[in-house]
């Protein structure tokens, strides 16, 4: 028995039934999150695999030189848009 007085014993194919659906369930949002919103110049640059800095200087030029916009003072991006970007040359230096 536990702490809270509540027990509870499971076969183990619900246990394994269980454990499918929940890797169902974080696969789905994986795929919902892949073409979602990165926030903040840490996760543009973890995705870019760059330095933060420089998220923050290709962002701060006019125009933009990277596909972001803000939310308020939080840097955000599309990951599909960052890919585009990425595919047509964008991350090269002038």
């Amino acid at each position: 028995m536990s702490d809270d007085g509540f027990s509870l014993r499971l076969p183990a194919e619900a246990i394994e039934t269980i454990a499918r659906r929940a890797a169902e369930i974080v696969l789905e949002g994986e795929t919902v999150e892949a073409d979602g919103w990165l926030r903040g110049a840490e996760r543009i640059a973890a995705y870019l695999d760059c330095p933060t800095s420089r998220v923050y200087a290709l962002a701060s030029t006019k125009p933009e030189r990277i596909p972001v916009e803000r939310d308020g003072s939080a840097l955000i991006a599309r990951r599909s848009d960052l890919d585009r970007w990425l595919r047509n040359g964008g991350g090269r230096r002038t």
